[in-house]
């Protein structure tokens, strides 16, 4: 075949896989947890957090769940049972309800705001082990529910921006801060920060002043990682970055999965998402692919309409029993700014998928390289729908009877060529199930530097299914990096894909 670096090429090859029948354990090799990225989620537990959050256990084989840790933020706070307001306890709050339809003057007098069902966190660990042990089965990595209900912690919950008080939860991230996992902690903030900075200022309260506490600070700066400074002011407030000059952010990001920002599937709303995404955000695909006859976890997840209500919610908000987004009405009734009035209301299918909080979702390795720019690639989304379809699969059928990822090899990844330069890129896969493979080769443009990132037209000369090459452009500059995907896909009824990306720096 002639190389070309002009026009675009995709080779899809189909192969036949080994004939291997492989045992439970070679469907996916244990790990070493300890070894994988550790992980804090911290969440107001707002409906797009439940989902989120069921979302992560289904992927947990993929990272290392230090802990979950429920507590308040701007939207959700349970209150101290009457005996103060929101004001009383912060007065630079965030909370923008108004009246909530005449209940209070102003947010300032909220005793409680959209309360959350203190019940859920146990019951949706109770759902994750009904599913446990045909999960494992498919996939040795999940944790136990024994250690997710050990590391599943009430944190800071009365009011937002509250750590006035030290709790379970500001005590155990504390512990995990303090003890000798040499690994970042990388804290999430789905909602506030506060039981993080409780946890923080009990160090800094304790360590400040003593001997220890030049190895304390260290400690800190060198493992947290604030991921996302949370739904109120206390960070700032608290002064914490003064108490720990060099506390680092970082290790957050929605991945470009499942977010609430790409997942408006309302057909008028001005936030819409691609049409490419459509048919995996409606029914019948949501109630087919997980969400009916997919064991407990799954079953969990909150579509539009489906008629559950959901804890502490005015009806406005209350996703399970309505069918539509109206914020324009919700700040007129007093639940939300009055800058939202003339927003549009947003009409949705019953059993339509809303928007999800899964600031896990960076973590998840499907080849998809960290240090290349993979976001707004609407294909990848739709990769990852068809992965939770499989994985729900996992919850209901032994390993013979439903399908795992294909194991890809590309052996070396990285190269550096002059322009004009050919490089040849080879590459091995099996799957696990014996199923026939897809493989593409491509150059994604968008994850190249070269043209800033208007690379189109770029092509991949390919020899055999496994082996291909790639020619630099020779109007390529020095330092330009160049991106080619190997896409490795299975032929089954719920498919999964698996990447190699090869990255090419210019001399």
């Amino acid at each position: 075949m002639t190389k070309t670096t002009i026009a675009t090429l995709v080779l899809i090859a189909l192969v036949s896989c080994s004939p291997k029948t492989f045992t439970p354990e070679e469907l996916a090799a244990p790990v070493d947890k300890s070894r994988q990225t550790r992980i804090l989620i911290t969440t107001d537990l707002e409906v797009d957090d439940m989902n989120g959050l069921i979302l992560s256990l289904m992927f947990a084989d993929q990272y290392d769940i230090a802990g979950i840790v429920w507590t308040a933020g701007m939207y959700h706070f349970n209150g101290d049972g009457g005996l103060h307001t929101l004001g009383q306890i912060t007065p630079n709050y965030r909370c923008n309800a108004q009246h909530c339809e005449h209940r209070v003057k102003t947010a300032a007098d909220l005793t409680e705001y959209r309360p959350v069902d203190p019940t859920w966190l146990p019951r949706i660990l109770d759902c994750y082990e009904a599913d446990y042990e045909l999960m494992s089965r498919n996939n040795p990595n999940y944790p136990t529910p024994e250690y997710l209900r050990s590391i599943t912690k009430v944190g800071n919950i009365e009011f937002e921006g509250d750590y006035r008080f030290e709790t379970e939860g500001s005590n155990f991230i504390m512990n995990l801060i303090l003890d000798d996992d040499p690994r970042p902690l990388i804290i999430q903030h789905w909602g506030g920060i506060n039981t993080t900075v409780r946890a923080l200022y009990s160090i800094y309260q304790r360590y400040y002043g003593t001997p220890e506490w030049e190895a304390v600070l260290k400690k800190v700066t060198d493992k947290v990682r604030i991921g996302g400074s949370g739904e109120d002011n206390c960070r700032a407030d608290s002064g914490i970055d003064k108490m720990f000059p060099g506390l680092q952010n970082g290790g957050y990001g929605l991945g470009g999965f499942f977010s609430y920002g790409t997942f408006f599937s309302a057909s008028n709303s001005p936030r819409r998402s691609a049409e490419e995404l459509q048919p995996y955000m409606h029914a019948p695909w949501n109630l087919e692919a997980y969400k009916q006859n997919h064991g407990k976890l799954t079953e969990q997840i909150w579509l539009m309409g489906e008629g559950r209500a959901v804890y502490g919610e005015p009806l406005i908000y209350n996703y399970g029993l309505i069918t539509y987004m109206d914020w324009g009405l919700s700040a007129k009734l007093g639940w939300g700014p009055e800058s939202l009035k003339d927003y549009p209301r947003a009409e949705y299918d019953k059993y339509s998928w809303a928007f999800c909080q899964f600031g896990c979702a960076s973590f998840i390795n499907i080849g998809l390289r960290s240090d290349v720019n993979n976001r707004g690639n609407n294909h990848y989304t739709i990769v990852m729908w068809e992965e939770l379809a499989a994985r729900a699969d996992w919850a209901i059928s032994e390993p013979a009877d439903c399908n795992h990822a294909p194991m890809v090899d590309g052996g070396q990844l990285d190269f550096s060529a002059a322009p004009g330069e050919t490089v040849s890129l080879s590459a091995s896969a099996v799957d696990p199930d014996g199923d026939r493979l897809t493989a593409s080769w491509y150059v994604p443009a968008a994850s190249c530097t070269y043209k800033q990132g208007k690379a189109e037209g770029l092509g991949v000369s390919v020899s055999k299914t496994w082996n291909a090459s790639f020619t630099v452009p020779k109007d390529a500059q020095s330092g330009d990096r160049l991106v080619v995907n190997l896409e490795v896909r299975d032929d089954a009824e719920r498919p999964m894909t698996r990447f190699a990306q090869y990255v090419i720096t210019v001399e």
